[in-house]
């Protein structure tokens, strides 16, 4: 495999990305289950980075470039709104994967479909980032 960035400098980029979001990862707060995720996630979202499928913009928003998805769109995931949590409203209890994908949707400005579209591979990426934010 050949990354395009540091492991050093892709870990230093999440940690941005975390600081300028505020989310709040602070293992003492997490069971654990819940440190097991997280590092899943993290490890994912490094490993994009490092891969350059995934960068962190000045605003410490993701930008993710699908890279197994064909004529697939560049997507930036705006730090989400009120909004986000309201657009999986629209879905039924039991739509957990379409609650996932309208979060995802209003968060980068795009439609559902562009993630049930998506190759597993890309998805995942997208689906990490989602996670943490909401989480």
């Amino acid at each position: 495999m050949n990354d395009k960035v540091a492991k050093e400098v892709a870990e230093a980029e999440f940690d941005r990305f975390v600081k300028s979001m505020d989310l709040d990862v602070d293992p003492s707060d997490m069971s654990e289950e819940d440190k097991e995720a997280f590092q899943q996630q993290k490890d994912r979202l490094v490993g994009a980075i490092q891969s350059g499928a995934l960068t962190i913009n000045d605003d410490g928003e993701p930008v993710f470039t699908p890279q197994r998805t064909k004529d697939a769109d560049t997507l930036t995931f705006h730090e989400p709104t009120g909004a986000s949590l309201m657009a999986m409203d629209r879905k039924k209890k039991s739509e957990d994967i379409g609650k996932l994908y309208a979060a995802m949707a209003d968060m980068t400005r795009s439609h559902a479909s562009t993630f049930s579209k998506m190759r597993m591979a890309d998805l995942k990426v997208c689906m990490a980032i989602t996670t943490l934010f909401l989480g």
